[in-house]
């Protein structure tokens, strides 16, 4: 069954690239406890035990900030292509979600390539507006997002454009 423009054509969620995952966090944090925990029963066999209580605030203050900032440092990019534009929202962290869109037509969609200040990305343009996403991704996730949405944008530009269920 064919459908009109008013269905979506094309999704994709783009996310940071982060060095450690829920695993690897955990690790991390296992390392720390186990080398507080080393240097506090060294220092408790030595008789100064109020040592242990500052090592604890120590262990305890890094792992919150090590898992404050791998929560706020995230960012998702969701775009999205239906019958009449196509959308942009991110979310960084807890800040405030942010949107665009591009009428679909006139959109560019180019490869900008890491520079020696930042990291590359994705840039969409149309009528003077430029925005770069997928700056987390890996050179070759962009080229895939890049290949997908070219694809998408060249069928939704064909006369003959449906959807099919």
């Amino acid at each position: 069954m064919a459908v009109g423009r008013e269905q979506p054509v094309f999704a994709a969620t783009l996310v940071t690239q982060r060095s450690l995952d829920r695993r690897g966090l955990m690790a991390v944090a296992v390392v720390l406890i186990a080398a507080g925990a080393a240097v506090g029963g060294l220092f408790l066999a030595m008789g100064a035990w109020p040592v242990v209580g500052f090592v604890g605030v120590e262990v305890g203050l890094a792992i919150a900030f090590l898992l404050g900032h791998h929560g706020l440092a995230r960012v998702v990019e969701e775009v999205a292509l239906d019958g009449k534009v196509l959308r942009v929202r991110r979310r960084k962290g807890l800040a405030a979600e942010e949107a665009w869109e591009f009428p679909p037509g006139w959109l560019r969609v180019t490869v900008k390539p890491p520079g020696p200040r930042g990291a590359g990305g994705v840039v969409l343009s149309s009528h003077g507006r430029q925005l770069v996403v997928g700056s987390g991704l890996t050179e070759d996730e962009r080229e895939r997002f890049v290949a997908a949405l070219r694809e998408a944008l060249r069928l939704w530009r064909s006369p003959d454009f449906s959807v099919v269920n």
